[in-house]
């Protein structure tokens, strides 16, 4: 974890430092960093793919090395810190606990330092919600050996209980993890299946990372199950606005319907009520539940418990 610390810290020092020093050797960025000049190459790299919601080509750092000197036109305003409101830092938090099997004690350390940057006049407003979070049952405690075994590229063994089968022992190419509907997956390549497959976290059991190395293919990606395609009489009709369109329209393609203000209306299965509530609430105020009703008031619900009101 700490040289993952470390590498974070000198992300974040990169973009101001070449701000301020354009066309600064490549040789003296790396002395100024203490790597070599092929490790600040791969973190130059590394800092073109980051970027700010909604992920327009603008919106990612365009920072390049031009006749051995680094340059940076687009810094994404990462000169000053960020001042969150008690709302947008209670939702980071709430995030961050998701993944906290896999974070260990890093995890209190970025909470810490969240806190942090609020605006001290709303750092109570945010501890009387963060006291409110309680994710730890989302966080199945596979996540962290998961996790470690995607970063180091080793590859994993576990039983495997299908529903209406007995549990088979797999052997897996980890690739990703990813939530869905309240649900962790992993994606990999299966020796038993011979082919890329999706397993439920839940589903495991005696977890172990091997020491076998290997590598994944470039477009080792899940395919994400889309929950417009599985929309039935009990779907539910959310409406997105504009700020979250970019986003909705990645999401789900075709099934976002566009609307006259730019924004976009999608119908979502309606089965899970516990899903549906997190989903909309993680729009933080640019989604709303347009019908039925059960639905709405399942959201207006959660808002009330939230704030404790």
């Amino acid at each position: 974890m700490s040289n993952v610390h470390e590498r974070l810290r000198r992300l974040l020092f990169l973009v101001p430092y070449v701000s301020k020093h354009p066309g600064v050797t490549v040789e003296a960025l790396a002395r100024a960093l203490n790597i070599s000049r092929e490790d600040l190459l791969e973190e130059l790299d590394l800092l073109t793919c980051v970027g700010r919601p909604p992920f327009n080509p603008d919106d990612y750092i365009d920072i390049y090395v031009d006749n051995d000197r680094v340059y940076v036109d687009l810094d994404q305003r990462l000169f000053a810190p960020p001042r969150l409101t008690a709302g947008e830092a209670a939702a980071l938090a709430a995030a961050a606990e998701l993944l906290r099997p896999a974070t260990g004690d890093a995890l209190q350390s970025a909470l810490t330092k969240l806190e942090g940057i609020i605006p001290p006049a709303a750092r109570e407003r945010f501890r009387d919600m963060y006291r409110k979070i309680d994710a730890s049952a989302d966080a199945p405690p596979a996540l962290g050996p998961l996790t470690r075994a995607i970063l180091e590229r080793l590859e994993v063994t576990f039983g495997y209980a299908s529903p209406g089968r007995p549990t088979e022992p797999r052997r897996v190419r980890p690739y990703e993890l990813l939530s869905h509907r309240g649900q962790w997956y992993l994606q990999g390549f299966c020796h038993t299946r011979q082919d890329a497959r999706l397993f439920r976290l839940d589903r495991m059991e005696d977890l172990a990372v091997t020491t076998t190395a290997f590598q994944p293919p470039p477009d080792a990606r899940a395919d994400v199950p889309n929950p417009a395609r599985s929309a039935s009489e009990a779907s539910v009709r959310v409406r997105f606005t504009p700020t979250a369109a970019p986003y909705v329209k990645e999401r789900f393609g075709q099934d976002a319907r566009p609307l006259a203000d730019g924004g976009v209306e999608v119908r979502v299965a309606g089965d899970s009520e516990r899903w549906l509530t997190q989903w909309v609430l993680s729009f933080g105020g640019e989604a709303e539940v347009l019908e039925p009703a059960s639905a709405r008031a399942a959201v207006a619900r959660a808002v009330h418990a939230s704030i404790g009101s």
